[in-house]
C-alpha cells in the first residue's frame, strides 16, 4: 500500500508525518526517522501497549542506530496526572537520559501527552518522537504539539506547546484496539469532517464499512485527511493565539465538562466529543447559523458510525455550564466553537448560559430525523 507524507511547515520546527501500513515492523523504513541528537533514549508506553508493539517498535529504533529503555506507565486517562509525570521524569534519569536524548511516545492520547511534556521540560527540551497507536491519537492528539496532564479540577490546564521531530502513523497498530476503543476515534474523525466540510463527510458516508472493517487503505485515506486538515490548523496558529486554532475544540466544550464530571469514567473521549458535537450542532441550529439540512446530515454522520449522541440523563446542566466556564479555553464569558455551515466553524466567546443549560437538556433525547 502507498504511504501518506504530510510535512507540518512551522519553519525550525517543521516535522513530517508519515501514514501507512508495515511502517514500523521488522526490516520497515527507519529512514523515516530524522537525524536525532542523540542515539540514546526511552519508549514511554503503557501496560495495554507494551506487550503488543514495545519490542516492535524498540527492533525499528534499533535498526536504525538508537539504543532505547522502556518505560511502562499505567493505562488510562486517570493517570495523566503530576504524579504520574514526576515518576517518568525520574526513570527517565535512572535511565541515563541525557541533553541530547530522545523519548518515543508509544501509545494513545494520554501516553502521547505525558510523553510529549516530559520531552519538553526533561533538561528543557529533548528529541520526541510520536508513534501513536490509536485513532485518536493518530488523528489528533499526536499531532501540533500540545500536551500536558490533569489537575483535579480539570482537564489539560497544565501543560505546554511543543512540537515532535517526526510522527509514524501506522495504521497496522489499529488491528488490535477494542472496538469501543476504536470508535472513540472516530468521534474526532467526525469532528475533522464538519470541520472541512461536504467532501470529507461525502468520503465518510461512502466508507463507513470499509473504515469500520478496519481495511488498511480507507483508514490510511481518513488519517491523511484529518492529519492535513490538523496541521493546515497548526501551520497558521500554532501556539493558539490567533483563534484559528480554536475550531479544532469542536465539540469539546462540553465533553470536557461530561469528562470531569464523570471521572473519566463513563465516556471515553471521543465518546465525550461526539455528544459534545451534537450540542454544538443543535446550538448552532437554534441559533440559526446551520440550516437544517446540514443540521440533519451531521448527525446523520454520528448515527452513520454508531456514536454515542445522547447527553446522559443524569447530566446536570447547570453542574456542566459552571465547568465549561472554568475551562481552559474560556475567555471572559462562555466560549464554544460553533458551525455557521458545514465547513465554516467559528469561536463565539458570548454563549447564552441559559440557552445552553436548555441545549443540553435537549440532547438528552435523540434529535436525528428517520
Amino acid at each position: 500500500m502507498t504511504s501518506h507524507k504530510l510535512t507540518v511547515a512551522l519553519e525550525s520546527r517543521s516535522y513530517s508525518i508519515h501514514i501507512g501500513s508495515g511502517l514500523i515492523k521488522a526490516g520497515g523504513d527507519s529512514l523515516l526517522l530524522p537525524r536525532l541528537r542523540g542515539h540514546h533514549g526511552v519508549v514511554v508506553t503503557n501496560t495495554t501497549i507494551a506487550p503488543l508493539y514495545l519490542r516492535q517498535v524498540q527492533e525499528w529504533l534499533a535498526a536504525a542506530g538508537y539504543e532505547s529503555t522502556a518505560i511502562i506507565l499505567p493505562d488510562g486517562e486517570e493517570f495523566k496526572n503530576h504524579e504520574v509525570l514526576q515518576r517518568l521524569y525520574h526513570e527517565m534519569f535512572q535511565a541515563g537520559v541525557q541533553r541530547n536524548g530522545f523519548v518515543c511516545a508509544l501509545g494513545g492520547g494520554v501516553v502521547g501527552d505525558l510523553a510529549g511534556y516530559a520531552a519538553a521540560t526533561y533538561m528543557r527540551g529533548i528529541d520526541l518522537i510520536q508513534v501513536p497507536t490509536t485513532v485518536l491519537a493518530q488523528v489528533d492528539s499526536s499531532i501540533g504539539g500540545k500536551n500536558g496532564v490533569n489537575l483535579d479540577v480539570g482537564k489539560n490546564l497544565v501543560g505546554t506547546t511543543y512540537q515532535p521531530r517526526v510522527v509514524i502513523s501506522d495504521v497496522d497498530f489499529i488491528a488490535s484496539l477494542p472496538e469501543r476503543e476504536f470508535l472513540c476515534g472516530l468521534g474526532e474523525v467526525v469532528k475533522y469532517g464538519l470541520l472541512a466540510g461536504a467532501d470529507f463527510i461525502s468520503f465518510l458516508e461512502m466508507n463507513r464499512v470499509e473504515i469500520a472493517e478496519r481495511k488498511p487503505r480507507s483508514l490510511a485515506i481518513m488519517t491523511h485527511s484529518c492529519s492535513r486538515i490538523k496541521a493546515d490548523f497548526v501551520v497558521r496558529d500554532e501556539h493558539d493565539l490567533l483563534g484559528v486554532r480554536a475550531a479544532l475544540n469542536l465539540g469539546h466544550t462540553v465533553a470536557h465538562a461530561l469528562e470531569k464530571t464523570y471521572a473519566y469514567q463513563k465516556l471515553g473521549h471521543g465518546e465525550a466529543v461526539a455528544v459534545g458535537l451534537v450540542c454544538a450542532l443543535a446550538l448552532s441550529q437554534t441559533m440559526k447559523l446551520l440550516s437544517e439540512a446540514a443540521f440533519q446530515r451531521a448527525l446523520k454522520l454520528l448515527d452513520l458510525y454508531g456514536l454515542p449522541m445522547l447527553v446522559p440523563a443524569d447530566a446536570d446542566p447547570e453542574i456542566l455550564v459552571n465547568l465549561m466556564r472554568r475551562d481552559k479555553k474560556a475567555g471572559r464569558g462562555l466560549s464554544m466553537v460553533l458551525l455557521r455551515g458545514l465547513g465554516d466553524p467559528f469561536l463565539d466567546e458570548n454563549i447564552d448560559a441559559g440557552l445552553l443549560r436548555e441545549i443540553i437538556d435537549k440532547c438528552k433525547k435523540p434529535l436525528v430525523v428517520a
